[in-house]
């Protein structure tokens, strides 16, 4: 009790603190500043449980435009204000923080997730979604032997109405192969789940690479995620299992078509092979990462299924005919609306591309092979003080071949949140922050053409 009262003695000291220095705290700040101890303590002793030989590093979450809760960190920036022993907290745009990913800070790889999503219903969640951002930190410190998946293919993705019918179907094999308990129906569903895989292969060739690529490192960062909520048990078993159906397994069996929600199909669907393969083999996680073989590859060696004819009802054909090509309308109507909502189009023109910092695949949409639609997230930087920062705001970006590779700009703004004068253009708005040297080239009462340099 006494150690409770201290928390929250230190934590009203410090909120005046920080009040004076850089904001309010509120009570969701709150909540996980005095968890966040407890969430590491309990991340150190479960992580080797969990996929023996892990590591944990260093954690950040954030509210958007609110505090930064820096934990573990070696090298805390300087102007982060010490909470704890290992706690600091800062300021979420100082650092630029954005979504549940891992980003370097002053030169040490960190976990970050923010915790006012609103799709959290309790902190736990937020807390199993940290570390699962933890094993990504594991993975690219640690693992050298697989890569991340590479976004760009995301966009490319063929949009087939067969394929999609039979993914459609190997996913709902690979959920029921989670919780199959007879052999022999377990096998059948196995023989079905690589024989479907196998025939897809022939529809979609090296495509089938960038759904393995994604498996291969969310599928067990999914999976981390996954046992990490499993094992709290100050949850009740009835919400664990509408969590686990609705957060884990949702993808699986839900139907989704053409490149629809495609990256976190795969990132479900490697954690699935990931539970497969736990309820068998004892501290097989070490053992994968050692091969530098993809997740399914491994899988199939351990499992080993036979091919055989695929059993699908044509079914799963008939409706992907339909809905497939309604995801190709989908894409001229998302550009058709993005082309007349209000504002000044701003449209900015790169001589030589800038360097691309980041951005959010799992919320970018191809209009085309050279026109990409951004709803999230995209940050661009050039020289000098030049850089674009977009958060939770459309921008479109016309790219050379590659995503990386952007030649055109696209966005919306107020005509007052607009600042051009001489050789800079500056548009300081909510979500938006842009500035850039360059000419202006037109100008208009609803456009304007800028040349960045």
């Amino acid at each position: 009790m006494k150690i409770k009262y201290l928390i929250l003695s230190c934590l009203l000291l410090f909120n005046k603190s920080f009040i004076r220095a850089q904001g309010q705290l509120t009570a969701i700040d709150s909540l996980f500043a005095t968890s966040i101890d407890l969430f590491y303590e309990n991340a150190e002793n479960i992580k080797s449980e969990i996929w023996e030989g892990m590591q944990i590093g260093p954690v950040c979450l954030f509210r958007m435009d609110g505090p930064a809760l820096l934990y573990n960190h070696p090298n805390p920036p300087a102007n982060f204000v010490r909470f704890s022993d290992k706690l600091y907290i800062g300021e979420q745009g100082d650092l630029e923080l954005f979504g549940a990913t891992q980003k370097e800070i002053n030169g040490t790889l960190t976990a970050i997730n923010n915790y006012d999503e609103v799709r959290y219903s309790s902190k736990e969640e937020a807390y199993a979604e940290l570390f699962h951002e933890l094993h990504h930190v594991y993975q690219r410190n640690y693992v050298s032997q697989i890569d991340f998946d590479n976004p760009a293919v995301l966009l490319t993705y063929p949009e087939n109405y067969v394929n999609d019918g039979l993914k459609l179907y190997e996913q709902k094999l690979l959920f029921s192969l989670c919780f199959e308990q007879d052999s022999i129906k377990f096998q059948h569903l196995l023989n079905q789940f690589y024989s479907c895989r196998l025939r897809r292969e022939q529809i979609i060739g090296t495509y089938l690479q960038y759904e393995e690529s994604v498996e291969n490192m969310e599928g067990p960062a999914f999976y981390c995620e996954y046992k990490f909520y499993n094992q709290n048990k100050s949850i009740s078993e009835l919400l664990k299992n509408n969590y686990n159906q609705k957060h884990f397994f949702g993808n699986l069996i839900t139907p989704f078509y053409g490149r629809d929600n495609l990256r976190n199909r795969h990132l479900a669907s490697g954690m699935a092979m990931c539970i497969i393969l736990d309820k068998r083999y004892k501290n097989w996680q070490r053992e994968y990462y050692s091969q530098g073989e993809s997740l399914f590859s491994f899988f199939i060696s351990k499992l080993k299924p036979k091919k055989e004819d695929v059993e699908i009802d044509s079914t799963y054909f008939k409706l992907s005919e339909f809905h497939t090509s309604q995801e190709t309308l989908q894409h001229q109507y998302s550009f058709n609306e993005f082309n007349t909502q209000q504002g000044i189009k701003v449209t900015l023109i790169f001589n030589d591309p800038p360097n691309f910092k980041g951005f959010d695949p799992m919320h970018a949409e191809s209009i085309n092979d050279s026109t990409i639609l951004h709803s999230t997230m995209l940050n661009l930087s050039g020289s000098a003080q030049n850089n674009l920062f977009i958060v939770n705001n459309e921008v479109i970006t016309i790219v050379d071949e590659e995503i990386w590779s952007v030649k055109k700009v696209i966005v919306f703004a107020s005509n007052e949140k607009i600042w051009i004068k001489s050789d800079k253009i500056s548009i300081n708005d909510v979500g938006k922050s842009i500035f850039w040297s360059g000419i202006l080239v037109q100008k208009t009462e609803n456009e304007i053409v800028f040349i960045c340099n």
